[in-house]
Parts: structure tokens; C-alpha cells; sequence
């Protein structure tokens, strides 16, 4: 067993990565473990590894939003940045990306323009848009246009409509 220098927790004695708080375990660099390096060779050696809670999406990735009490899945990847809303029938204003109508969206407080899904780099950052209803990242009510890092299993919930996020 290896205890992890971060938080603490004991982790296998080939582990890499801390179970706990994804901190690098020197027990998952052989035969680095008496030598200084530099931490650039140590990140490089390490394959990421995905896991539950993970904010890591790779550009293979793909985002899958599980809608609560159904067993509704809309899959999409993100590349640049994505409008979540639904569809309206005005002519002057901006349709969004990802239209959420089939999903009940009008009923459950869905606004047109309710949140957008930022790409940067690895990660996926989300911002409400001034939404009616408000935007809840894990129970936790978002202000308008600040941006959060979604996570692998995180749960959305957009007015009334409930929303569970997978990398996959």
C-alpha cells in the first residue's frame, strides 16, 4: 500500500493516480521514485485516465446528457461552444444548438437560450445565459454568465429538467 502525499488516503502499490484526488503516487513511476525529475517527464509518461468526477474530456469524447425519470439519452460532441435550449418559432432571434424540446423542455421551465457549453482545451465550462428559471450545477444555483468546469457525472438541472452529464 501507498499513501498519497496530498490527501492521505491509502491506494495499491502500483497505482499511478490517488483514487481520492487524482494526485500523482510515486509507487506508478518505477524506478523514479529516488531521483529528481522534472515534472513535464512525469506528466508525459502518464496516460490520463478517466474516471468518475473527472473534469478530462478528450477530443474523441463525446457528451451524453441521461435525462432523470426517462430513459431519453441525447449524445453530441463539443467542439467550439453550444447554445442548450429550445426551438421557438421567431423569426428574429437565435435558434439553439442543442434544442431540448423534445425532452419536455417548454413544460419544465426550459429557457430559449438557457446555457452554453464552452470548450477549452480539455475541459468543458458551462455558463448560464440569464436563463428564467436558472441553471443548477449539483444543486448549486449558477450566476448568469459565470463559468463552471463541468464533470463526468455531474447533474444539470435547467428549470424543472434534470440532467445527468457522461463523458463517454
Amino acid at each position: 500500500m501507498q499513501v498519497c502525499p496530498n490527501c492521505e488516503k491509502s491506494n495499491g502499490p502500483a497505482e499511478s493516480y490517488c483514487y481520492a484526488c487524482g494526485h500523482i503516487l510515486p509507487g506508478g513511476l518505477p524506478g523514479l521514485a529516488n531521483t529528481t525529475i522534472r515534472l513535464e517527464q512525469v506528466y508525459e509518461a502518464l496516460p490520463p485516465k478517466r474516471r468518475w468526477g473527472t473534469a478530462y474530456f478528450d477530443y474523441q469524447n463525446r457528451l451524453e446528457l441521461v435525462f432523470r425519470d426517462t430513459a431519453d439519452v441525447l449524445s453530441f460532441p463539443v467542439v467550439n461552444e453550444l447554445v442548450v435550449g429550445r426551438c421557438h418559432d421567431e423569426q428574429d432571434v437565435e435558434q439553439p444548438d442543442i434544442d431540448l424540446t423534445p425532452f419536455g423542455a417548454v413544460e419544465k421551465g426550459v429557457s430559449r437560450r438557457h446555457l452554453a457549453l464552452i470548450r477549452q482545451h480539455d475541459t468543458i465550462g458551462l455558463a448560464d445565459l440569464g436563463s428564467a428559471n436558472s441553471t443548477f450545477l449539483n444543486g448549486q444555483r449558477l450566476i448568469p454568465s459565470e463559468r463552471r468546469i463541468l464533470r463526468d457525472g455531474d447533474e444539470l438541472r435547467l428549470g424543472r429538467l434534470v440532467i445527468r452529464v457522461r463523458y463517454v
